[in-house]
C-alpha cells in the first residue's frame, strides 16, 4: 500500500513509501509480498557472508571489499551490489550461485531468511553516523520517481527523525541489532563503523579478514584499501554498471555514488539543527553500548556545521 508522510508543522516536505506489514520500502517495489515470501524461501549455506545495514551507510562499498577479500585480488567487481540485497529480488538471482555469496539486507535480524539466521551465517553489521546517512538518503531518495521526495532539506530531516522514511527508523534499527548482538553470542557478528573505515581502511579491512577467516596477504590489503577509495572506484564502477536499475531514477541512471566522504553532512546541517540532532540521539540511545564519539564526545574541530539557519528548525 502507497503511503505519503508529510514533514510536522511549516517544514515543506513529503515522501511516498510503499508499506508492507509495518515496514517502509521504495514505492518502486513491485509486489512486495510475493518478494518477502521468496526471500524468506532463501537456502542459505553456512559459509554466506551477509552485510547488513540501514540504507546509504555503506553496504555497496563494504561488499566490494568483501568481495575481494574472498576473492583474494584488489580486481574491482564487475556486478552491481544491488543485485544481491536479498529484499530487492537478490533471492532469485543468487540461489544457485556457488558458495560462499556476500549478500546484504536493510532488514531487521529477525526479518532476514530463516536459513541464515538457522545456519548462523556471518553477519557484517555497517554502521555510520545518521547524520552522514541522513544527507545520503536525502540525495539518494530525491533521484527515486516513484518517492516523489518534494521540499526541502530540513522537511526531509523532519521526516528521517520522525522514521517516516524508507525502511523507518535509523535508531530503532541501530537498538534492535545491538540487541541482537548482545542475545546471539552463537550467530558470530562483526560490526564495522564507516567513519572508522574511512579513516584507517587497511586495518579495518585487516580486522574484516579475521573475522570472515580468511588468509590474505597484507600487501593485498593494502591493494584492496587503496583501489577502493571513492575516487578510484567512482568511474570504473559507473562504466561497468551502465543503466542497470535506471529505469526507476531521475534521469533513468542508477545514482550510486556521489561524495563518498564522511563528514560531508556537515554542508548541510545548521549548528542549531546539529544541536537538536545530537541531544535525540543522546536521549534515544543512551542505554545502548554502541555510542558514536563524533556525537556523544564531539571534538573541538569536530563541528563544522553551516551557520546559517535557511533550513529552520525541527523543534
Amino acid at each position: 500500500m502507497l503511503k505519503t508522510f508529510v514533514a510536522n508543522g511549516e517544514l515543506p516536505g513529503s515522501i511516498t513509501v510503499k508499506e508492507y506489514d509495518g515496514r517502509y520500502f521504495p514505492a518502486s517495489i513491485p509486489d512486495i509480498a510475493s518478494q518477502w515470501k521468496l526471500m524468506q524461501s532463501f537456502e542459505a549455506d553456512s559459509n554466506d557472508v551477509i552485510i547488513c545495514s540501514y540504507p546509504k551507510s555503506g553496504f555497496h562499498w563494504i561488499w566490494e571489499v568483501v568481495t575481494m577479500l574472498f576473492n583474494n585480488t584488489s580486481n574491482i567487481s564487475k556486478e552491481l551490489p544491488a543485485k544481491y540485497i536479498l529484499e530487492f529480488g537478490a533471492v532469485s538471482k543468487v540461489q544457485q550461485s556457488p558458495p560462499p555469496r556476500v549478500l546484504g539486507s536493510h532488514l531487521y535480524y529477525e526479518e532476514l531468511p530463516v536459513s541464515i539466521r538457522q545456519k548462523k551465517c556471518r553477519l557484517i553489521n555497517v554502521i555510520r553516523d545518521p547524520r552522514a546517512v541522513a544527507v545520503s538518503s536525502f540525495h539518494f531518495f530525491t533521484k527515486i520517481k516513484e518517492a516523489k521526495l518534494k521540499g526541502t532539506w530540513s522537511g526531509y530531516l523532519n521526516l528521517f527523525l520522525d522514521g517516516k522514511v524508507m525502511f523507518n527508523d535509523w535508531f530503532h534499527h541501530a537498538q534492535l541489532w545491538e540487541s541482537v548482538r548482545q542475545s546471539n553470542s552463537d550467530n558470530p557478528i562483526h560490526v564495522l563503523y564507516y567513519e572508522d573505515a574511512k579513516k584507517n581502511p587497511f586495518y579495518e579491512f585487516k580486522r574484516l579478514a579475521r573475522f570472515l577467516q580468511l588468509d590474505v596477504k597484507e600487501s593485498t590489503i593494502m591493494a584492496i584499501a587503496e583501489k577502493t577509495k571513492f575516487s578510484e572506484m567512482k568511474a570504473p564502477k559507473e562504466a561497468a554498471i551502465g543503466h542497470n536499475f535506471g529505469n526507476a531514477f531521475a534521469g533513468n541512471k542508477y545514482p550510486l555514488y556521489r561524495k563518498g566522504q564522511e563528514d560531508d553532512w556537515k554542508s548541510y546541517f545548521t549548528l542549531q539543527q546539529n544541536a537538536e540532532f545530537e541531544q535525540i540521539y543522546k536521549e534515544r540511545m543512551q542505554y545502548n553500548k554502541v555510542q558514536l564519539k563524533s556525537i556523544v564526545n564531539p571534538g573541538n574541530n569536530d563541528t563544522g556545521c553551516v551557520e546559517d539557519t535557511r533550513y529552520g528548525s525541527k523543534l
